[in-house]
């Protein structure tokens, strides 16, 4: 799949999240936007993004482990995979989809990732891959490093709730950097 080339456009964005802590924060440092929050995973992916139609310029914001990145740390995405099991392997999760010539590559899977053989500075997530899928005009994405595979750090509510990942400092990355990407 070749880079999408960005569309000219007066229509709205939405930008779906998958917490309530990310919608709180979108909705304070980037309030021109529409917010939808969906829920954790891909169940709840396939439930808000049936209910947008076809063409609706999308933006995802949102949590993500890493192997390599310091917690705090503000990015794009440049591919999304859906991470896979080795139970049987399908020829699709080697198809990255290309959303950025910038940033680093997410991982979509449906349950927390505490592991992994990625050297390279890798971000996981349970929401992109399935957001990225749908026929919208998807215009990115940015992921605050929540955790390094560890569900008891993302569970730390002091660092997810009030502490780090919803400072303001994160948060004006965060916008600073939507505005340059759409």
């Amino acid at each position: 799949m070749e880079l999408k080339e960005k569309q000219n456009s007066n229509d709205p964005i939405v930008v779906l999240v998958a917490e309530t802590a990310e919608e709180r924060m979108v909705k304070q440092f980037l309030p021109e936007v529409k917010c939808i929050r969906m829920g954790v995973g891909a169940s709840n992916v396939i439930k808000a993004c049936c209910q947008l139609p076809a063409g609706t310029r999308v933006f995802n914001i949102g949590y993500a482990g890493s192997n390599d990145l310091s917690i705090g740390t503000v990015t794009c995405v440049s591919k999304t995979y859906r991470l896979k099991d080795d139970t049987y392997v399908f020829e699709d999760y080697n198809n990255p989809l290309e959303l950025s010539a910038d940033g680093y590559p997410c991982y979509t899977n449906n349950s927390f990732v505490t592991e992994t053989d990625k050297v390279e500075p890798t971000l996981f997530d349970m929401e992109l891959n399935y957001i990225a899928a749908f026929p919208f005009r998807f215009e990115g994405a940015i992921k605050i490093v929540s955790d390094n595979l560890s569900v008891d750090a993302f569970k730390n509510n002091a660092i997810r709730e009030s502490g780090i990942l919803t400072s303001e400092d994160v948060w004006k990355l965060v916008a600073d950097l939507f505005h340059k990407m759409v």
